[in-house]
């Protein structure tokens, strides 16, 4: 019981309206008939785990319940249903991003990497074009015309600034979450926020490649486990809010998220950069958020940015593609005009990411389409920001460590 399990892939479930329903793998032929029970325990495997880990995380929420869950495991092991796990990818896939080596979760959360990719291919919160949950394998497909990782973190060369992207910076893929078929893609947000959590909690930052943009309400839910309160650096053509909402999670999608977000006590601030869309009304008034609508950030010094910000913060940085310009990403689910250019977006980027310490990323809102240079271009802007937040987290090391060795060399 103590090795790695997962969703056996390519099962289709069908369910007949009663208490079980049925797991169906059409390239085999084979099925299996499950109860309530079964699936939820099932679901925790979403994200590979060992069955004591599901039996410790269920024993949490229903006490006395982790030797039925070790039981149940037994049984979902021998029906097929579920199988050993090598790696947290899907099949078919050796390298994740930027060519880096795809990881299992254990090995990412206890090895060298200060980065940890992680694929959300979910899209249930589109309100347009659906399509977004193509976009993680797209991204890492294109991603080595970008930057190519080696074991021995050289990095790579940059001729335009004359440095090393990367040197000494270990990144970790685990791979994309899987969703048990039918459940409308709730298990994988679950467990989306829960390897957020368990990344954060390991001293990494997670990186997220989504998915349409409703996800990183579940990643902000990870992220705050480990680092309460926290701002949000939003990116994005959209509001994504209207008014603040502390209730049942009802509705969430790509376009309110935010609404519960800045409801959260764990999230202090809320800062929006490129906003240009119309709405019917002016979003409800919140003190926690700041706005540079439309082009307004790029005109603006960063310092001042960061100094009308709360201080003490660590900082979400999500990053909506729809913030560029069609022109410059057409491969979006809700394009508007009027956006933002590459170098544009990768100066205020970069700048931001030099000054403020960065807990966690997500990229969101990739619709792969025929062309491969809106992904390059998606890709390029992501190694760039984990270059600046790697120097950012490497300079406040430096000066801990300073202050460390001035007060031991004080005399008592």
């Amino acid at each position: 019981m103590n090795e790695t399990l997962r969703v056996t892939p390519g099962a289709a479930r069908l369910d007949g309206g009663g208490e079980e329903s049925e797991l169906v793998w059409p390239e085999t032929g084979r099925s299996v008939r499950l109860g309530r029970r079964a699936l939820h325990v099932l679901s925790q495997f979403a994200v590979p785990a060992t069955a004591e880990a599901v039996a410790a995380r269920l024993e949490r929420t229903a006490p006395g319940s982790s030797e039925a869950v070790r039981r149940t495991v037994a049984v979902l092991v021998e029906a097929g249903a579920l199988q050993a796990q090598d790696t947290a990818a899907g099949p078919g896939r050796s390298t994740g991003l930027y060519g880096t080596p795809l990881s299992t979760v254990a090995e990412a959360l206890n090895g060298p990497a200060a980065f940890v990719v992680i694929g959300a291919p979910y899209d249930q919160g589109v309100s347009y074009r659906p399509g977004a949950r193509f976009g993680p394998e797209a991204l890492r497909r294109v991603s080595t015309t970008v930057f190519r990782a080696d074991p021995g973190l050289c990095g790579m060369y940059d001729a335009e600034h004359d440095r090393r992207l990367l040197a000494g910076v270990a990144l970790a893929d685990v791979g994309d979450l899987t969703a048990v078929p039918g459940a409308g893609g709730a298990d994988l947000l679950d467990d989306l926020e829960q390897l957020v959590a368990l990344t954060a909690q390991a001293g990494k930052v997670p990186v997220v490649l989504g998915g349409d943009h409703s996800l990183t309400l579940r990643v902000v839910d990870g992220l705050t486990r480990r680092h309460h309160p926290i701002g949000v650096l939003h990116f994005d053509a959209h509001h994504d809010y209207g008014r603040v909402r502390t209730g049942p999670r009802t509705g969430v999608h790509h376009g309110n998220f935010l609404d519960w977000v800045l409801g959260s006590e764990a999230v202090a601030c809320v800062a929006q950069f490129g906003v240009r869309q119309l709405t019917p009304e002016r979003p409800e008034a919140c003190a926690k958020l700041q706005r540079w609508p439309g082009r307004t950030a790029l005109e603006t010094d960063p310092d001042e940015i960061v100094r009308r910000l709360p201080a003490g913060l660590d900082w979400h940085l999500s990053f909506d593609l729809d913030v560029l310009d069609p022109a410059v990403m057409p491969s979006t689910g809700t394009v508007l005009p009027g956006g933002w250019s590459y170098r544009e977006a990768l100066g205020l980027l970069t700048a931001l990411c030099e000054r403020l310490p960065v807990a966690g990323l997500d990229l969101v809102e990739y619709l792969p389409g025929p062309e491969e240079a809106p992904g390059v271009t998606a890709t390029a802007l992501l190694l760039h920001a984990l270059h600046h937040s790697a120097l950012h987290h490497a300079a406040l090391h430096r000066t801990a460590a300073h202050r460390t060795a001035e007060l031991r060399g004080r005399p008592s």
